[in-house]
């Protein structure tokens, strides 16, 4: 108890500002930061023109898919070391889900979609966690810009699908009037990867199946990458409902996530696993995790990772008052500091590095003080936009004081 009581009040003095006194600005540091040792030395490359492209891939759940948990990194990183392209991208408007607001990427044709935490079905997903397909010859899949600053004109756009010697159609890219724009570069494209230089490039631009090749049949897109020059991309790849499970499982997945070359991993999962109150086992969690983290780093073995900590997160207790009404109160979920404590110990064990969010924010019930602020969901899971704005700043500022301080 003496412990907790010094925890909170150095919280309190070193708040980060008046209205958010809940946040430990004093324990938000990167633990065992040699792990970012690598990373840290291959922006200094970047910086000194000796390396011509960084990518950061954050990989997690919903915390992740919409987009705003990893914005502040991308934009603040970006400014510092150029803007090498919004990176991974995925037609989430084509499968009817959400995605990152600073872009529009959907169809006018239905596409049936799946995910990589839905066991239904044989539709596989790989590089973005997500898939879309259909069987339509003339089907469209049309990318538009929300914020033109952030992203920029493509020049180089690679898609990723199922292989195109087992009947999944080619692609071409084109402009809005259904003119060629991209030129296919047959030295990196593959039967599951089509990689098309843009000559003179634009915002707005369509993939479309390319016909007269009698093989394909139809397709299944997997992701597609954007790139525009030298610099740092950072591609987020989110999954509603994703576990490590989910991810360890997808064996498209690990063998793509090597095509983005990856300098830094940072893995931001557990919620769910967390969430799942009556089958979460501790000892199961841990060994998922592990085999991840051993297949990740046998698949990416220059890549440095960043384990991160999920939120406080509210498990609701339901009781009935006079006419059976329900009344909702919202508790700690027991779990994570458990999962704080696993993840903290793996990232030990693999010599890899570790950010405590739960403690940040504030440790034991505060997602209920993050919920009061207006910064969640009623639920006390999900933040707001704002409150993953915040989240992610934390975290940049965590990164940049190691970035500071150079590699141990």
């Amino acid at each position: 108890m003496k412990w907790t009581l010094l925890i909170l009040i150095s919280c309190r003095l070193a708040a980060q500002n008046d209205s958010l006194p809940f946040i430990c600005d004093s324990l938000n540091i990167i633990q065992h930061a040699q792990g970012l040792n690598q990373f840290i030395l291959s922006l200094n490359q970047l910086k000194e023109g000796k390396v011509s492209e960084i990518n950061i891939v954050h990989i997690g759940d919903s915390h992740v898919q919409a987009g705003f948990y990893s914005e502040p990194i991308r934009k603040e990183l970006q400014v510092k070391y150029g803007n090498g392209g919004r990176g991974l991208v995925f037609p989430y408007q084509a499968a009817k889900t959400n995605g990152p607001s600073d872009y529009s990427f959907g169809s006018i044709q239905p596409w049936k979609s799946t995910r990589n935490c839905i066991t239904k079905g044989n539709l596989p997903t790989g590089i973005a966690g997500h898939s879309i397909y259909n069987q339509l010859k003339f089907s469209s899949i049309n990318f538009k810009p929300r914020d033109k600053n952030l992203i920029g004109r493509a020049k180089e756009v690679e898609i990723y699908h199922l292989s195109t010697a087992d009947s999944n159609f080619a692609y071409k890219v084109t402009d809005s009037l259904g003119n060629k724009i991209g030129k296919i570069d047959s030295i990196r494209s593959n039967v599951e990867k089509s990689v098309f230089t843009i000559e003179n490039p634009i915002y707005n631009w369509s993939i479309k199946p390319e016909l007269g090749i009698p093989t394909g049949k139809s397709s299944t897109i997997l992701g597609v990458k954007l790139t525009n020059q030298s610099g740092l991309i950072m591609h987020t790849i989110g999954v509603n409902g994703a576990e490590y499970e989910h991810y360890l499982r997808s064996k498209l997945f690990n063998n793509q996530l090597q095509y983005l070359k990856p300098d830094l991993i940072i893995l931001s999962l557990g919620t769910n696993e967390a969430y799942n109150t009556k089958d979460f086992d501790p000892i199961k969690f841990e060994t998922k995790v592990d085999s991840f983290l051993v297949l990740l780093i046998k698949n990416n073995p220059k890549a440095s990772i960043l384990i991160t900590s999920p939120p406080s997160i509210g498990q609701a207790i339901v009781t009935r008052g006079k006419k059976n009404r329900k009344t909702y109160q919202y508790v700690e979920n027991k779990n994570i500091p458990i999962i704080c404590s696993i993840l903290d110990s793996l990232a030990i064990k693999h010599q890899r590095s570790f950010w405590n969010f739960y403690q940040v924010m504030g440790g034991y019930n505060s997602i209920n003080k993050w919920y009061a602020k207006g910064l969640t969901d009623k639920r006390r899971i999900h933040f707001s936009k704002k409150g993953y704005l915040i989240q992610g700043g934390l975290l940049m500022r965590a990164l940049n004081a190691e970035i500071i301080k150079g590699p141990k």
